[in-house]
């Protein structure tokens, strides 16, 4: 089972399937900085906090207003377990950015709803 999970602090994080409003698992990405820059031998470095994206390729009217329950505003900070690009989990503190683009309706639902997570700190397990 996927282990996506959110909440306001640590202690609170639960598995999206479990919310009070249950949404379906994303498809994820997972950046390990936020950009790349050209170094002067031709090779990229890369700089900035890790980035993750969540992705719903169809989510409705329910799970997006339960997951803005995170996000009142524009952003906020949250507690995340994300997939990385080797298919394991981590939990991370983030700041949750909800899209400033108009929501693509369709039929009642949303429709390619994208969640960015930047500056993500991981959290050593204990």
């Amino acid at each position: 089972m996927p282990e996506f999970e959110i909440g306001a602090t640590l202690e609170d994080m639960t598995n999206l399937s479990n919310l009070e409003t249950p949404v379906e698992h994303p498809k994820s990405d997972f950046l390990p900085y936020a950009r790349t820059v050209n170094k002067g031998n031709g090779g990229k470095r890369g700089t900035g906090s890790p980035v993750a994206v969540w992705n719903f390729p169809l989510l409705s009217l329910e799970e997006r207003n339960q997951l803005k329950e995170f996000c009142e505003g524009a952003s906020a900070a949250v507690y995340i377990r994300t997939k990385l690009n080797d298919d394991t989990y981590a939990d991370y503190s983030a700041n949750m950015i909800w899209p400033d683009s108009p929501e693509d309706r369709w039929y009642g639902e949303k429709k390619n709803f994208s969640i960015l997570f930047r500056n993500l700190e991981l959290i050593e397990s204990s």
